[in-house]
């Protein structure tokens, strides 16, 4: 999941994108797109975009550039926006009128499908895939193969849509979501489903979450968690594993302030925890540790999980991370990759599928990074994006449906 934060400037100054273009006519590059180098080996032509963000969902995966909106992977669901439900094996690019800022890809393996939701220049949010749980927010539960734009009351300037619902962050600082409402996490402080219908409470289209002083917010697996300008951490929904933080037990269906600190950043949400970055650029988590010592833990620590915002090393350099399930990925200031915990796909990019338990050097030059179930990809400080992990529709990018155990360079050729 990628999306706008206090950091996001710098990197995209780093990378010298350049925004504003109209996003040209479809474009799908073919297996001739890779040729054939000295010893056999298969490379890519120079890439001429600069790719300015990237996001993976649960078998799909996007990435845009000025204004160019690339999607590859499974497309069951209609998940790449191309307007059919045909999968593509390298990133191929979206017909529309709009300019693209970010994107960011949701999905969940026990439900119906993944989802894509993208920014444009204007703050419109523009949604495609699937929509069992009222996630592309259209007032239905109709998948759609092709972006529609999300009803908002004034322009966007993040969203976050890791599993089956969505929340955006508004340019007058109010907060919307949609989709899921099962465990609370759109933050209505309304009463719990009724009887067996898990989709009783979802909201089809979008509603405010209390407050007009967000900041920041991720969408996590059942629960939302969100930074206010204070610098105040809250979070609401599922609590099955302390992912609302200390002192609490239970589903809670509004905003809790988590802890008593005030010096709140940023957030991100997986599964069953989520990680932090407070203002000196240190990293916290806490949540349910999901996996065991033979899988590698998502949190980087040998525990069983944490009950309130706990550091992760002794590091103050991080500029941007992201989680999902079963493993992390962050970048520190040298741009360097670090990941850890699962690595039954490769998708830790160390070149073999041993476990990481814990904070492995994996790559340099990196500015950001999406990770999913199986799979992460990240973007370069030249502005290339690079995936490895899970690859059985293609959603590394690569036009193969062999696992690459190292990242791989499936930067799109320019229109």
């Amino acid at each position: 999941m990628t999306r706008p934060s206090f950091f996001a400037a710098a990197l995209l100054a780093l990378a010298c994108v350049e925004r504003g273009e109209v996003l040209s006519s479809a474009r799908e590059r073919g297996d001739d797109g890779a040729q054939a180098g000295a010893g056999g080996e298969t490379t890519r032509p120079e890439p001429e975009l600069v790719i300015s963000g990237v996001a993976v969902g649960m078998s799909h995966s996007a990435a845009v550039s000025s204004g160019h909106l690339f999607t590859w992977g499974a497309n069951e669901s209609g998940e790449l926006g191309l307007g059919d439900t045909n999968e593509r094996h390298v990133p191929t690019e979206l017909t529309s009128t709009q300019t693209f800022v970010s994107v960011t890809a949701g999905g969940d393996v026990t439900a119906g499908g993944d989802y894509t939701c993208a920014l444009d220049d204007l703050g419109g949010v523009y949604c495609f895939g699937a929509n069992d749980r009222g996630q592309l927010g259209q007032g239905d539960r109709q998948a759609r193969s092709a972006p529609v734009r999300v009803p908002l009351p004034v322009a966007a300037r993040v969203v976050s849509n890791n599993f089956e619902h969505v929340c955006a962050l508004l340019a007058d600082a109010s907060l919307y979501c949609w989709g899921q409402n099962f465990e609370g996490e759109l933050g209505q402080d309304d009463s719990p489903p009724l009887g067996q219908d898990m989709t009783t409470d979802d909201a089809l289209t979008p509603v405010q979450v209390p407050g007009n002083d967000w900041s920041d917010v991720s969408a996590g697996d059942g629960f939302t968690c969100g930074v206010r300008f204070d610098g105040t951490l809250w979070c609401w929904g599922r609590n099955t594993g302390h992912e609302l933080g200390p002192d609490t037990n239970g589903q809670i269906r509004h905003p809790i302030q988590v802890g008593v600190d005030s010096d709140w950043a940023r957030v991100d949400s997986g599964q069953h925890f989520s990680f932090a970055l407070k203002q000196d650029h240190s990293l916290w988590c806490w949540g349910l540790n999901v996996g065991s010592p033979s899988d590698g833990y998502p949190l980087g620590m040998d525990t069983s999980g944490l009950d309130r915002p706990t550091r992760f090393g002794s590091a103050s350099d991080w500029i941007a991370f992201d989680t999902r399930v079963f493993h992390t990925c962050a970048v520190n200031r040298k741009n360097e990759l670090w990941c850890w915990g699962r690595n039954i796909e490769g998708q830790l990019g160390t070149g073999d599928i041993d476990l990481r338990s814990n904070a492995t050097h994996v790559a340099d030059g990196i500015a950001a990074v999406a990770v999913s179930w199986f799979t992460t990809c990240a973007l370069t400080t030249a502005g290339h994006v690079l995936c490895t992990g899970q690859n059985e529709h293609g959603e590394t990018g690569d036009g193969t449906t062999e696992r690459p155990l190292r990242f791989t360079d499936v930067t799109p050729a320019a229109p």
